[in-house]
């Protein structure tokens, strides 16, 4: 694990790190994973209140490429764990009560539908859509529902904000923010193919999908030159263990 920024990053192997979290979620502690990319990590630079949610984090797994390149520069090799790569797991292993939080009302529904397809023994025991106002009436619906892992998928930075705000009111074992993966495996929208996956160019692939989303691009590029291409090497990058 690698402190950075004040962020507790898993590194290595996917599948250490999933076992990582699997030990993490059976034991007595409450668990906030955050799938951290490029975008979120340049949020986090120039968003205080961002800062301080993410730095409250239990541990955080390098979702982006942009993140695996940068700790390389620095002499850290690590392979990327997509969030969506991260929740298929944790679905997979069919050991823990599912609520799925997020996206237009009724996606959800259709990615339960999906999951319980793929994981036949999968207990996924409630869902909601990410666009609701009262958030006691979300937090009481999953404890009603016995949920022990909340995957919320309201985009950066509303399902940080989210989770940040309301944890200690969540009866869960895990929370996770996994971004547009409840569209994906709804089939709302696809995920890029294998070779934008293994180039760590799904992001592009879902611009060149949604024109609308270069609006990012400039942002993208930022990270590249403010952060990536900085010379000066974090005064906290350092090596933990927990």
């Amino acid at each position: 694990m690698i402190q950075l920024f004040g962020l507790k990053l898993l590194s290595g192997k996917k599948e250490e790190m999933w076992d990582f979290i699997k030990r993490k979620i059976n034991s007595n502690e409450k668990v906030w994973v955050v799938t951290l990319n490029a975008l979120m990590f340049l949020e986090y630079f120039k968003n205080d209140e961002y800062k301080y949610e993410l730095q409250n984090a239990t541990i955080s797994i390098p979702d982006g490429i942009g993140v695996v390149k940068y700790l390389e520069k620095w002499g850290y090799t690590t392979e990327r764990c997509p969030g969506i790569d991260t929740m298929l797991k944790i679905c997979e292993w069919q050991e823990h009560k599912i609520f799925l939080l997020g996206s237009q009302p009724g996606i959800a529904d259709k990615a339960k539908e999906h999951l319980e397809k793929t994981f036949p023994n999968i207990n996924i025991v409630g869902t909601h859509h990410g666009y609701f106002e009262n958030s006691d009436e979300v937090i009481n619906k999953i404890n009603n529902s016995g949920a022990e892992i909340l995957f919320v998928g309201m985009g950066v930075p509303k399902q940080e904000e989210f989770i940040y705000k309301n944890i200690h009111k969540l009866n869960v074992k895990m929370a996770m923010g996994i971004g547009g993966s409840i569209d994906v495996i709804s089939g709302k929208i696809p995920r890029a193919p294998k070779i934008f996956q293994i180039f760590g160019l799904e992001w592009l692939y879902r611009m060149l999908r949604e024109p609308k989303r270069f609006k990012k691009f400039p942002d993208l590029m930022n990270f590249y030159f403010k952060i990536y291409r900085s010379k000066e090497m974090p005064i906290n990058l350092e090596v933990i263990n927990l």
